[in-house]
């Protein structure tokens, strides 16, 4: 079997950056959070560069697309959940304004950068939860990645009908369905280690699967209609950050609002 050219850069860069990540999630703290803030910042950049090629890199516009993405993450670590939300929506329309004059659809792509900024400030948000918060985020991590290889490796295996072909052509049916069984199958093994409600687990799992899923395939979309291969090239190998954590910014933003709306359920951690 021979492999790509860039394998090797492909493995030192997802090693580095996964490395990376794991070290500010079992920090937490501010160390997290700016971490995140860092990376929904570039993804919300990435987003006005792939639909808008021509901002790029140039100012203001990437500055403002970047502190939209980043502000309201560092505001959850400083002040809390409602004022970082409350900032999250006001930055975004504030950049929904200034992008009306460069982009047809300036309220799609302010919303699509609130909709990220939101989701790094469920993820420091879960992180800052008392005495589960990294118990929460592993969960997190392991349910989008069990989802992930689930969805490549059933979904390849099997074949079958596509799911979405005008949105994302190499994606089955069967693939969407594995992938949500072996998200189940990782939650009931972190089920299993804290002792948490087994029904409860698989179905938050389930659902948290379905929505990293479809987050994969709104980007996979988005780049199809705007005609680019990848967000960026800021990772060797992988493309863009967006690239890399658009399953786990939805899942983020999905799991963060169904435990805020019911804190109940956190004490199953």
């Amino acid at each position: 079997m021979r492999f790509g050219s860039d394998l090797r850069q492909r493995v030192i860069s997802g090693a580095l950056l996964a490395g990376a990540a794991v070290v500010a999630v079992v920090l937490g703290e501010w160390v997290c959070a700016l971490f995140v803030a860092l990376g929904t910042g570039v993804m919300a950049w990435e987003l006005t560069r792939m639909t808008r090629g021509v901002l790029g890199f140039r100012l203001p516009g990437a500055i403002l697309a970047f502190v939209t993405g980043a502000a309201a993450p560092v505001v959850v670590e400083a002040v809390g959940l409602m004022p970082a939300l409350a900032t999250a929506a006001i930055l975004s329309v504030v950049t929904g304004f200034w992008l009306a004059r460069k982009t047809p659809r300036p309220e799609l792509l302010a919303f699509g950068i609130f909709l990220l900024a939101c989701a790094g400030t469920f993820f420091v948000w879960l992180r800052d939860l008392e005495g589960v918060g990294l118990t929460v985020t592993i969960w997190l991590a392991l349910v989008v990645a069990a989802a992930d290889m689930g969805g490549y490796f059933v979904g390849r295996t099997i074949g079958g009908p596509k799911l979405a072909p005008l949105l994302s052509p190499n994606k089955t049916w069967a693939g969407a369905l594995g992938g949500i069984a072996f998200a189940v199958v990782a939650s009931e093994l972190v089920a299993l280690f804290v002792e948490g409600k087994p029904v409860l687990f698989a179905v938050l799992a389930a659902g948290t699967a379905i929505v990293s899923q479809a987050g994969d395939l709104v980007e996979s979309a988005t780049k199809r209609r705007f005609g680019v291969k990848d967000s960026s090239a800021l990772i060797p190998g992988h493309g863009g950050v967006l690239d890399r954590f658009d399953a786990l910014a939805a899942a983020s933003l999905f799991v963060g609002i169904v435990l805020s709306l019911f804190p109940s359920l956190i004490s199953q951690w």
